[in-house]
């Protein structure tokens, strides 16, 4: 190793510069890659509390829930439970009901893709 190691305009220096046809090539595949979900896409809120959720691809399909309508399920406190352990209770039960609605929509939208838009 050298000084020219740490130095950051020399190791840029060394860099490849890309052709104009490699940048556009490189958009081409972008164009193509699937989009990047790194969440759940923005729903509409359709009625009655039903939230719907559309193709990234704007194909047509959507999927609806009706978060609403989720029952909350059994809390498990300790014997002689304080108000923050109700309240700690509370949170995680609310916790595990939010990761198993992103995991339908998320698992709804994959199955989506493999079945319209294989590939993709």
């Amino acid at each position: 190793m050298n000084n020219d190691d740490f130095d950051l305009e020399a190791f840029v220096g060394r860099l490849p510069t890309p052709t104009i046809e490699d940048l556009l090539q490189a958009r081409r595949e972008a164009e193509l890659a699937p989009p990047v979900v790194t969440g759940l896409p923005m729903p509409e809120f359709v009625r009655w509390g039903v939230v719907r959720y559309r193709c990234l691809l704007d194909c047509g399909w959507f999927h609806e829930e009706h978060p609403g309508l989720e029952r909350p399920g059994a809390l498990l406190l300790p014997a002689g439970f304080t108000s923050e352990d109700l309240a700690a209770a509370i949170t995680s039960a609310a916790e595990v009901r939010s990761k198993a609605f992103a995991m339908r929509i998320q698992q709804a939208i994959a199955d989506h893709f493999a079945e319209a838009h294989p590939g993709r």
